[in-house]
């Protein structure tokens, strides 16, 4: 499925049966090649990103409301990116970074 380029609610995701079962948390610092595929909203003012990594995991990436100036709630659906996942707080990875790149496969 095709999905729309904006944030899904959490109650439009259970009334269009979107399911994202096969999608898992990131847990691995370092850089990755990721298409994104859905924006969807989650508690607290976050927002939970999916994407298809190049080598084909599907990994959900949960963006905190202090993220926001960095850009990432703005992301395409559809568009690549090459992102940077850092360590976080508690054992967690967070998105540091995410770059558009171009058909060359280039930033």
């Amino acid at each position: 499925m095709v999905y729309e380029n904006r944030i899904y609610s959490r109650a439009e995701m259970r009334r269009l049966d979107i399911f994202t079962d096969e999608y898992a948390l990131m847990r691995d610092e370092g850089e990755a090649t990721g298409t994104l595929v859905l924006k969807a909203e989650a508690r607290n003012g976050m927002v939970r990103l999916f994407f298809t990594l190049s080598d084909g995991r599907k990994v959900i990436t949960p963006v905190f409301w202090w993220q926001r100036a960095k850009g990432f709630f703005d992301l395409t659906v559809g568009r690549t990116y090459r992102l940077r996942y850092e360590p976080g707080k508690n054992g967690m990875v967070v998105l540091a970074l995410a770059e558009l790149e171009n058909a060359e496969g280039k930033v």
